[in-house]
């Protein structure tokens, strides 16, 4: 697949990929194992894994809202650069210090860093592949997404299974960065502007505030109905990946009574899920509108994850997750394909940074509720009664006026 794809004979997208796909695989690995990390440092209390991932998001949004107008000001190769090395002491620190509350503040400084690190890597990929091309090149970046899924998450909870900790995990992310950083300044990228977005550009510079930026941005949103309605799905499905996320673990653990290996293979098969989804997202979207897939996805998604819950079998509880990583990875380069089809250059980064901001900040209150009622209920209570308004929400997002936009494009 990867093989045949066109955009990958462009050099300058080749080094980028390389270079996202090295570092997110470290990233994925480290994530996995810091949240069995944290688990273990907490005596196995899930309020402390709620914590962790609102500290992580909320620095992942800070750092999202400053990097869609750095994006616009600054060369953004020069930005992913920048990312990469302000990560490498956190990493270290990481290997030495394991009080419970300094991981869990590094872990967010990390974040801090990714969160300025996509919104100017996805819109890089506008300005040095052809238009032509862009699908493909969100096609390709969202299976890689779901090949990182597979592997991360299972390297992970292996080897922090194996070594009992995260030096050796962390080691790894290291060398990965490394390699990004090499692979970045290798780019041949000249940094150009439209004549229009200078002008946008200059113009909000006379005020020398980035919080113009974020308020044009919003804006934007706002007098688009079809992204508005986009934005509100995103920031459904946001609020519930944020409460499952940090009780997977304890879910495996409590409900499906299995080991962190375990664990590790029931993610993976949703990143072989996402595999699938990935490369139907290319064929598919060559054949319908994005919009449409997108939605598709988002229906889906709204029943497979009560349906998973509630099969606590563990072959058929893979079997659903599997299905459900297929759905995510259509998705999500559909939501790629249909912003960069329908938004402005000038305004593209920083709807990608609202993008993220939208999906991450409902993850940081479901990760203050965890934290809140995590000892309370019970994993199986808290994420049933989270799917049950996940298909609630999505009823009444489907009758909006957003969305009937969103179907016309």
């Amino acid at each position: 697949m990867f093989k045949k794809s066109a955009v990958l004979k462009n050099p300058e997208f080749l080094k980028l990929y390389l270079a996202g796909l090295t570092s997110e695989l470290g990233s994925f690995i480290t994530d996995t194992a810091m949240m069995l990390f944290v688990f273990a440092l907490s005596n196995h209390d899930k309020s402390f894994l709620g914590i962790t991932r609102a500290i992580f998001l909320l620095c992942y949004t800070i750092g999202s809202l400053v990097g869609g107008p750095l994006g616009l000001r600054f060369n953004k190769r020069n930005i992913l650069i920048f990312s990469e090395v302000l990560r490498i002491p956190l990493i270290l620190s990481l290997m030495f210090f394991h009080d419970i509350y300094f991981v869990m503040i590094a872990n967010g400084l990390i974040g801090l860093f990714t969160g300025i690190y996509n919104p100017s890597r996805q819109a890089l990929i506008n300005e040095i592949v052809p238009e032509e091309d862009i699908k493909e090149a969100n096609s390709l970046f969202g299976t890689t997404m779901a090949v990182l899924h597979l592997g991360g998450p299972f390297i992970g909870a292996t080897l922090y299974s194996y070594f009992h900790g995260v030096f050796q995990v962390l080691s790894l992310d290291l060398i990965t960065y490394l390699l990004g950083i090499v692979l970045l300044f290798r780019i041949n990228f000249t940094y150009k502007l439209s004549q229009k977005i200078i002008l946008h550009a200059t113009k909000l510079k006379t005020t020398n505030s980035m919080l113009v930026d974020f308020i044009e941005g919003y804006r934007y949103v706002r007098s688009r109905a079809d992204l508005s309605s986009m934005l509100l799905f995103t920031l459904m499905v946001g609020f519930c990946v944020g409460m499952l996320v940090p009780l997977l673990y304890p879910f495996v653990v409590e409900v499906l009574h299995k080991s962190e290996q375990a664990y590790g293979v029931n993610i993976s098969l949703f990143g072989l899920g996402g595999i699938i989804g990935g490369w139907l997202s290319g064929t598919l979207n060559r054949r319908f509108k994005a919009s449409k897939l997108f939605l598709m996805g988002i229906i889906a998604e709204a029943v497979i994850m009560p349906l998973w819950i509630r099969t606590t079998d563990f072959k058929l509880n893979c079997l659903v997750i599997f299905c459900w990583g297929i759905m995510v990875f259509i998705r999500i380069p559909s939501q790629l394909n249909y912003i960069s089809a329908h938004v402005p250059k000038e305004y593209m980064t920083r709807v990608y940074s609202f993008l993220d901001l939208v999906f991450v900040v409902p993850n940081i209150s479901a990760g203050i509720i965890v934290a809140l009622i995590g000892n309370k209920l019970s994993t199986f209570e808290i994420l049933n009664y989270t799917s049950i308004l996940f298909i609630l929400l999505v009823g009444v997002g489907l009758m909006t006026r957003g969305t009937r936009s969103l179907l016309s494009k």
